[in-house]
């Protein structure tokens, strides 16, 4: 059987949920007689099929979700002529030809002579002797190709110019990732790319297994596939989806016939989850697998696995058709959103701050206690935090670009010094002034300014670097509460762009006390300069610990600053009697390190201290007290606001509304990915456990964020699962930067039915 090929290493498996129909039985069901039959009065119409599940945002449509899905049969088989082939081949520059077709077979053209595919290999594969099989047409006669697996040459074909299926012993193989290179001896121009062949599959599994069909229309009904709303299975046929599940979901579906469902997680071999139909293992394992399900239906819990990364694989015994499948909540929540317009909003921004340093975000493996914001923490515990929450960069232009359009850095492209932002972006000021507001903004940034282009939509601009003016806090709020004290009988958006916890850091007598309490001699007395903290990092050598210690606390001195002033604001408008009639956005641009890995400052990675930042709205009625887990990103602010506004989204929106997820805090939802890039090119995703950044295509980082939020260990090279749970929606995502819209397709992990591979 397949089976046994795919698991060499396992017991014999029973079936793990068998759906039984039973027709005209007979007998004693309940330990009553059976009724006598009535006669027949007719034909017998069969029942009708049960409407289709409707899946929601929180939660994870397997159907949806195929793209994401690895293909098994007889081993892995990789679909070049689908989008899904962006896995395996991290063509981040976008070179290779996709989702082309060659003699009426979907196929990709690789660029140039050589092809390069990462392919994933289990322990399941890992124990047994493999071949690699592939299906291609070159695109000239006697073409020779040479195959090398993990840099080992493996063969040297000399190929027609027809279609043809090359299929090589390859070398025993660990898990992990096996990197399959095909060189061609020649290229030409052909279908409008310079490349060496057509590439239809390939495919690693047992030297056992039974070759693929050669014949088109064979192989697609051979291969797992979506057929509307059912996902079908061919016999020995199988699915991986790399998961992220919490607790309280359920694994459910209905199916045609018998299924095997396994599981695994780094550092096991698959296992399978439970036996018979709907009943849990015995003993022990009964507390741990939660099994319910009627003879036809499905309904796993999953909540042994919560907060870990899962190998979901999905077995059919014989051609089987699963409808209804996905990730669900076992115990279903959902309050509608309250929306309602803001008389009046303040987004208060605090440039650099991480979230970390503040006592309602945790601390992630810091010696050092979170700073005392008593104004800021009051404001959260009468908002809905998110948490986690990212910047969608490192820097402030890009990330601003974000939260005043909804867009990823793909799209508005302000990532260098010289880039403005452009015109034809309808910004989040504008949307407040379409809507009748008066709009404000006093900022000490000073790229958020005329000269870069982000004033757009507003009436009174103060940009106190441009203006030479003192650019603190207390500057801010003492430029601000005029203009307040004018627009408060009319709707307002006021923007306050603080930069206190921004280079030069300054000592305040009455803050740095909390923070370094000992004596302190040495060259940062009164503050850190910009200047002094770039040569810092340019010299690329942390200064001595006492020194370290210094800098990091002025930057925590002026974090508390930061808030005192906060709370002068918050004050003045409890005072005027608008405080509760206020909106407020509470937010930070980007991080900053402090030598966790090796650097200080911004701008120069993807790390948490970086991209991990705070983000409250406080709004009573419409964002109650709580916390929003799933995750989200910078994209997703103006979506909110036009939500509330009563706006639509405009097409180049990428984010979605928070409103929906506020509401339903504390219910379970499947996590979300976050996304961010930066000016090198780099790109970094993460959902729930699992983070990845890539670099390269080479240059992959792998991290754990329970186990390791400080981001110490990477486990790119010892966790596949977990790589391939975070770095699969990455591929999607890269591929689709500028067109990607979380309102259509849903977000990179978790894609809805409106995602085409078109």
């Amino acid at each position: 059987m397949v089976r046994a090929m795919i698991h060499p290493r396992l017991p014999s498996l029973s079936v793990v949920l068998v759906f039984l129909v039973c027709l005209g039985c007979k007998g004693e069901v309940s330990g009553k007689p059976a009724p006598a039959k009535k006669p027949a009065a007719g034909p017998v119409k069969p029942p009708p099929p049960p409407p289709p599940r409707v899946f929601g945002p929180r939660d994870f449509d397997l159907r949806a979700n195929f793209p994401l899905a690895h293909l098994y049969l007889g081993g892995l088989v990789v679909d070049a002529g689908s989008y899904s082939v962006v896995r395996y081949i991290r063509d981040v520059e976008s070179r290779w030809k996709l989702q082309a077709t060659e003699d009426g077979r979907p196929v990709a053209f690789p660029p140039g002579k050589q092809a390069q595919l990462w392919l994933p290999v289990g322990p399941e594969l890992a124990a047994v002797p493999l071949a690699l099989e592939l299906h291609l047409k070159p695109v000239g006669p006697q073409q020779q190709l040479t195959i090398y697996v993990d840099e080992q040459m493996v063969a040297q074909p000399v190929l027609a110019g027809a279609w043809q299926r090359v299929r090589v012993d390859l070398p025993s193989l660990k898990p992990g990732f096996a990197l399959v290179r095909l060189v061609m001896r020649r290229s030409r121009t052909h279908a409008g790319i310079r490349t060496g062949a057509a590439l239809r599959l390939l495919r690693i599994g047992p030297r056992s297994s039974a070759p693929l069909p050669e014949d088109e229309p064979a192989l697609a009904r051979a291969l797992p596939r979506p057929e509307g709303d059912a996902l079908v299975f061919p016999d020995g046929g199988g699915l991986d989806y790399y998961v992220t599940p919490v607790s309280g979901l359920r694994l459910v579906g209905t199916a045609s016939a018998p299924l095997e469902v396994l599981g695994q997680i780094d550092g096991q071999p698959p296992r399978q989850l439970a036996r018979g139909a709907g009943k849990p293992r015995s003993g022990a394992e009964r507390s741990a697998q939660d099994v319910t399900a009627r003879t036809d239906q499905l309904a796993l819990s999953l909540d042994p696995f919560a907060g870990q990364a899962l190998r979901l694989m999905l077995r059919g015994a014989k051609t089987t058709r699963l409808v209804g499948a996905g990730l669900v909540a076992a115990k279903p929540e959902s309050t509608p959103p309250v929306i309602k317009k803001p008389r009046h909003v303040i987004f208060w921004l605090v440039d650099a701050l991480r979230a970390d340093k503040l006592d309602f975000y945790d601390r992630r493996g810091g010696a050092r206690p979170p700073v005392k914001t008593p104004n800021i923490s009051a404001m959260a515990r009468e908002g809905t935090v998110f948490d986690p929450f990212w910047v969608t960069s490192n820097e402030s232009k890009a990330s601003h670009a974000s939260y005043w359009t909804g867009t990823y850095p793909a799209v508005h492209n302000v990532m260098t010094h010289a880039a403005k932002l452009r015109d034809e972006h309808v910004t989040l000021a504008e949307a407040f002034k379409q809507a009748g507001y008066s709009t404000g903004a006093f900022v000490s940034n000073g790229f958020i300014s005329r000269r870069w282009n982000y004033v757009q939509g507003f009436d009174d601009v103060v940009n106190f670097i441009r203006d030479n003016k003192p650019n603190d806090a207390r500057a801010v709020v003492d430029a601000a509460i005029p203009w307040v004290n004018k627009h408060r009988q009319g709707p307002f958006y006021l923007f306050l762009g603080t930069s206190d916890t921004h280079v030069s850091y300054r000592v305040h007598k009455e803050f740095i006390k909390d923070y370094d309490p000992g004596p302190y001699n040495g060259p940062y007395r009164r503050y850190a300069s910009g200047k002094a903290m770039g040569r810092i990092k340019e010299a690329r050598q942390p200064p001595p610990p006492r020194e370290r210690q210094r800098i990091e606390a002025i930057y925590e001195n002026e974090a508390a600053f930061n808030d005192h002033h906060f709370g002068r604001l918050v004050a003045h408008l409890k005072r005027l009697g608008v405080y509760d009639q206020t909106m407020f956005i509470f937010n930070s641009d980007h991080g900053e390190e402090f030598w966790e890995h090796g650097s200080c400052g911004h701008g120069h990675s993807l790390h948490q201290e970086l991209i991990s930042v705070p983000f409250v709205l406080r709004y009573p009625g419409v964002f109650p007290a709580g916390r929003v887990t799933s995750g989200h990103d910078g994209v997703d602010l103006i979506p909110t606001v036009l939500q509330l506004l009563g706006q639509t989204s405009r097409d180049e929106v990428q984010g979605e509304s928070l409103l929906p997820f506020a509401a339903s805090q504390g219910a379970t939802t499947y996590p979300r990915a976050m996304v961010a890039s930066d000016v090198a090119g780099s790109y970094a995703l993460q959902v729930g456990p699992a983070k990845v950044v890539m670099r390269s295509h080479i240059a992959i980082d792998v991290y754990d964020e329970s186990a390791d939020p400080a981001e110490k260990r990477d486990l790119y090279r010892t966790h596949l699962v977990l790589t391939l749970a975070g770095l699969d929606p990455l591929a999607l995502f890269i591929r689709r930067a500028r067109t990607w819209r979380k309102t259509a397709w849903g977000v990179p992990n978790n894609l809805t039915r409106g995602f085409t591979e078109r």
